[in-house]
This record gives C-alpha cells, structure tokens and sequence, in this order.
C-alpha cells in the first residue's frame, strides 16, 4: 500500500476530512488526497501549516519538552492534525467544522506507523 492509498483510507475513515497529505518539514507535499477543499488554497495551506510545525518543533527542542507526538491548530474555518513520520516527513489532516475530532486522533495515531513503514 502506498501514500495515497493510505491518504485515501483517513480521509474516508474521518468524517469531515477536507485534506490529507504526507509533507516535509520543508514544506513540499509528497502526496495530498484533497476530499472537498471547500475554495481553501491547499498548496499555501500545507506550506503556512509546515512553518507553524517547525516553530513548534524548535520550541519544544529548545525547552527540552520532548518530540512532539501531535500537534493541533483549529480556527473556526478548519482543524488541522499532524503527527510525525520521521525525522524529515509529517502527516497532516484538516477537517472542517463538521469533521469528528475524536476519529481523527484515533486513526491518525493508528495510521501513522502504516504510513511511516512506506518510507
């Protein structure tokens, strides 16, 4: 199973997924599965999102709090996820207003390793 056959399986397991994709810390997408972007610039998304990530990760290394397991960044317009895959790639999902929060924790958590074996 490759990125986009997993991409696919969050998206259709998390209700009120807009978007799922494998990134690297530098901001490049190696794969996105876009459910209903909704007019959203997907592209600059995951680009802002991937510098928000990193401060987090920088401030986390610099306060010795340890890695970071999951982040979460919610506006009233989207929730975003991210956990990490390896030192260099993340795994983000957004979901809309309507999307299951819960759901999407889980099935992250319980995909990420199935999506990190594919490096």
């Amino acid at each position: 199973m490759g990125f986009r056959e997993h991409l696919e399986e969050i998206c259709a397991r998390v209700d009120g997924s807009l978007l799922c994709s494998v990134m690297g810390y530098d901001g490049i997408a190696v794969e996105t599965v876009e459910q209903r972007p909704d007019g959203l610039d997907v592209a600059a998304l995951l680009v802002e999102y991937t510098q928000v990530v990193n401060q987090v990760r920088q401030a986390a290394s610099v306060l010795q709090s340890g890695k970071i397991e999951e982040l979460v960044v919610s506006t009233d317009k989207l929730t975003a996820f991210s956990r990490p895959l390896t030192a260099d790639y993340f795994l983000v999902l957004a979901l809309g207003p309507d999307g299951n929060w819960g759901k999407a924790r889980f099935v992250m958590r319980t995909t990420a390793p199935k999506v990190q074996a594919e490096f």
